[in-house]
Order: structure tokens, then C-alpha cells, then sequence
């Protein structure tokens, strides 16, 4: 009889563990909850104000500056979809970046306008 109490008693520890481990586990939220990448409408930030610089020869792009609607911590900008090349951005001031490509991208083959950015 004791056995059989004692099984029981580990059982009910081992279940009651579980659901407070699983209860904990699904109330845990992202840091960054706005992180996302996509080509349609995302829940993220909204890009606008984009400026495309051209190199000394003008068949090349510079750099590609914009704004974002609030502040971000990372970001990173694809400008030619049959290249997997992103370049890092800076933060100019406040919700301004600025993206040197470094003539990498030639204005023909820029047919994309992709921004990947991670919250603060």
C-alpha cells in the first residue's frame, strides 16, 4: 500500500512540474515583437523618404538613404534580388539610416528595395 502511495505521489509531482513549466513557457513574449521580413505588408516598421545616391560613374549606386517610422537597433538593406547581399546601415539621427552599398549594385540590376530591421 505505501508503494502504491509513493507512485502516486511521483506522479502527481511530475504532472503538476509539467503544467507549471508549460504554463511558463507559453507566457513568454519576444524582446523584439516588430522584427520581420517579407514582400507584402508586415507588422514592422513603415519605410519612406527613400534616396538613391549614384557613384562618380553614374551607371552605379553609392549609397540608398531613408526613414523609419520609429527607432530600430539593426539594420539591413538588399537592393538586387538575384544576389543574396544585404549591407549593414548606420543611424544617421533619430529614425534616419544610411546605407553605403559601395557601387556594388549597379543601378540596371537594382530591382528590389528590401529592409530588414531588428528592434532597439
Amino acid at each position: 500500500m505505501r508503494k502504491l502511495v509513493r507512485i502516486q505521489f511521483i506522479v502527481l509531482f511530475f504532472v503538476i512540474t509539467f503544467y507549471a513549466v508549460y504554463a511558463f513557457a507559453s507566457s513568454e513574449t519576444s524582446q523584439f515583437p516588430t522584427g520581420g521580413e517579407g514582400a507584402s505588408a508586415i507588422s514592422g516598421w513603415t519605410v519612406s523618404n527613400a534616396h538613391y545616391r549614384l557613384a562618380d560613374d553614374p551607371s552605379k549606386i553609392a549609397a540608398v538613404e531613408f526613414d523609419l517610422d520609429r527607432p530600430a537597433g539593426v539594420v539591413q538593406v538588399s537592393l538586387d534580388s538575384s544576389k543574396a547581399a544585404f549591407f549593414t546601415c548606420e543611424n544617421l539621427s533619430g529614425t534616419h539610416w544610411f546605407c553605403n552599398v559601395s557601387s556594388r549594385v549597379s543601378v540596371a540590376g537594382a530591382n528590389e528595395f528590401r529592409v530588414i530591421a531588428t528592434g532597439n
